[in-house]
């Protein structure tokens, strides 16, 4: 039996293409959302939507990539804390948005 990287996280070429495949297609996305939301009064949703399309694909880059998908749990918060700062900011400009 080996220990090698690999066979502890289960790492394989399918794994990778999956997740560039997801990247690429989010990437897409954030591409169209300005000529979908264009106008002075759809700057708002634009932004938002822009921010949260950024926030999952940091998320999974840092799960698969950066291997905190087969972290300890508690070093799994630690690591997204900066989520929660993410979503504060996200909350910050909804409140500036609708006052």
């Amino acid at each position: 039996m080996t220990d090698s990287h690999e066979d502890k996280h289960g790492n394989d070429v399918g794994t990778y293409v999956t997740v560039f495949l997801v990247l690429a297609f989010l990437t897409v996305i954030e591409l169209y959302v300005p000529d979908v939301y264009s106008g002075p009064e759809r700057q708002h949703p634009k932004m938002l939507l822009l921010v949260f399309l950024a926030v999952a694909k940091a998320l999974i880059v840092a799960y698969f990539f950066m291997h905190l998908k087969w972290e300890k749990k508690w070093l799994k918060w630690i690591a997204i804390m900066p989520v929660y700062m993410g979503l504060f900011t996200i909350l910050l400009m909804l409140e500036s948005i609708y006052r």
